[in-house]
């Protein structure tokens, strides 16, 4: 039997790891939890498709300027509740309904934030911890996507709304 003792460096790998698998589990589980029933799935996704009002903006931001903070965070937040396929990263589709309604403005004043942005609600500073739980195990606790795999959300403007905004223009 070895009865060398662990040195502190192995011990805070140990914890690491521990924490590691602690928080996928966590992931999953929240994943599990918050998403929506197939039915309601295909709801969310149709919902995604451009519905242009009269301003050739989805309906859903009509009356807001895609590039001011208000209309910022109504794509954010449209995009946390319904998902995206817009944009074509090769993370794949990012399905809607991963927070419950009452977290999901928390999570967009948040992601404003990471891009440099002054969300137009206050909203309680724990917001970066739903983000870490939610998101970043996609998006990566800083926002920045994983390598490309994941939009970054940490850039001033947002490649949706540069995409909404480029439909607008044809």
């Amino acid at each position: 039997m070895d009865t060398e003792p662990r040195s502190v460096k192995e011990k805070h790998y140990e914890l690491w790891a521990i924490a590691a698998l602690f928080g996928a589990i966590l992931l999953a589980l929240l994943r599990q939890c918050w998403s929506a029933p197939e039915k309601e799935r295909s709801v969310a996704v149709s919902s995604r498709a451009p519905q242009s009002g009269a301003e050739g903006l989805p309906g859903w931001m009509e009356g807001a300027d895609p590039e001011s903070p208000q209309g910022t965070y109504r794509y954010i937040l449209h995009v946390i509740e319904h998902g995206s396929d817009q944009l074509g990263f090769p993370g794949g589709v990012m399905e809607g309904g991963y927070l419950p309604a009452n977290e999901a403005p928390r999570v967009a004043c948040y992601v404003m934030e990471l891009g440099g942005h002054k969300c137009p609600h206050d909203y309680p500073k724990d917001a970066a911890m739903y983000f870490t739980s939610v998101c970043g195990g996609c998006h990566g606790d800083d926002g920045k996507g994983l390598h490309g795999a994941y939009p970054d959300l940490t850039r001033p403007r947002l490649l949706g709304i540069e995409k909404m905004m480029k439909e607008r223009k044809r």
